[in-house]
């Protein structure tokens, strides 16, 4: 159960965050834009903003760019999401091209609501760090705590169940992604590994491996037992950061699941398991009169009634996602001072006793 402490150390969690990526100047990414062969005309770039409340990992430019198309001017509502370089960024290593692609695919599938990917700089060679340009969709992000802020907050039940299951609905669809139509089977993260989920697993630990916190040694049991006791599984698309927001909503229902720099092949339990995990652990204090996150049970049966498939082995599939907040939990707290991550410890407690347990 959440209380309004862990709340706030989400909050500083997601400013560290914020506060390790770079910020890209608008000159460069007018040149970057301006160079694209479906580009004309002169460029002008408009209501250039950061993203609020979101992006704790990559960097977010939103912006207006206003310039001739093959059919004569636009005005698009466009986003630039680009890696960072600092040494204090939350993960080891960043590949946006991957980011790109899986975008591209489901976009051109259409089944899942993605903003489209315009422009790629794969090497950073155009904004001096890898990005990449995408239609902005409309709409508003829930809070990491998504019960308690944000749009899903303000819906009637109703209203909340119909968007709760577009967000399941879209996930169903996500797992459901044919590979080889979509040009994904081997959308592994690039990582020592056997099988898919070896090198997820294997992937996080990159990280953990760089950042060498105090906690370091205690997370290599963890890693171990979820190597050694794998689900044997056939691999499927997951989107990798599936908490609620990383879902827009737009006049009360879903208009785009955004973020997925961490999407790979895997198995659709771990993002099944990472909703209803930090579904629990943000969840509102039951004398708050804020919504509630429906119980496990209850999200499982309407994931499977939106068209996904029968899950297996919850239980292992938690202990991972837990695995991975902690070391995400671990990158973002050693940019913070001292003083603030004694005070988060009960709420990084938490998390250690879901991966151990």
């Amino acid at each position: 159960m959440a209380s309004l402490d862990s709340h706030r150390a989400l909050r500083e969690v997601i400013g560290a965050g914020k506060a390790a990526v770079q910020k890209l100047g608008i000159e460069g990414i007018a040149r970057f834009i301006a160079r694209q062969p479906d580009v004309g005309g002169r460029l002008v770039l408009s209501n250039v903003r950061g993203a609020g409340d979101v992006g704790a990992s990559s960097g977010i430019v939103l912006f207006t760019a206003r310039y001739d198309g093959a059919d004569g001017p636009l005005s698009r509502d466009l986003v630039l999401r680009h890696a960072p370089q600092s040494q204090s960024r939350l993960f080891y290593a960043y590949d946006l091209a991957r980011q790109f692609k899986v975008q591209l695919a489901l976009h051109r599938q259409g089944r899942v609501p993605v903003p489209e990917p315009l422009w790629l700089d794969a090497d950073g060679r155009e904004l001096g760090v890898q990005g990449f340009v995408m239609a902005q969709k409309p709409g508003a992000a829930p809070h990491s705590a998504a019960f308690a802020s944000g749009p899903l907050v303000a819906l009637t039940p109703a209203e909340r169940a119909l968007a709760l299951d577009d967000v399941l609905r879209a996930q169903a669809d996500i797992h459901n992604t044919n590979l080889a139509a979509a040009g994904l089977e081997d959308f592994m993260m690039p990582a020592e590994g056997q099988t898919a989920l070896a090198r997820c697993i294997n992937w996080y630990w990159q990280t953990w491996d760089w950042i060498q916190t105090k906690d370091h040694a205690r997370l290599a049991p963890v890693r171990r037992w979820l190597l050694d006791n794998a689900p044997a599984r056939g691999p499927e698309l997951t989107h990798g950061d599936a908490t609620l927001h990383n879902y827009m909503f737009h006049n009360k229902r879903l208009s785009a699941v955004i973020d997925w720099e961490m999407s790979c092949l895997g198995h659709a339990e771990t993002d099944l398991a990472l909703q209803c995990l930090t579904n629990r652990l943000f969840a509102p204090p039951p004398a708050s009169g804020l919504p509630r996150p429906p119980a496990t049970a209850e999200w499982l049966a309407r994931y499977r009634a939106q068209g996904g498939r029968a899950l297996a082995g919850l239980e292992y599939y938690t202990r991972l996602a837990a695995y991975i907040i902690t070391i995400a939990l671990g990158a973002l707290q050693r940019n913070m001072p001292a003083a603030q991550r004694a005070a988060q410890q009960p709420f990084a407690e938490a998390i250690w006793w879901e991966a151990e347990n």
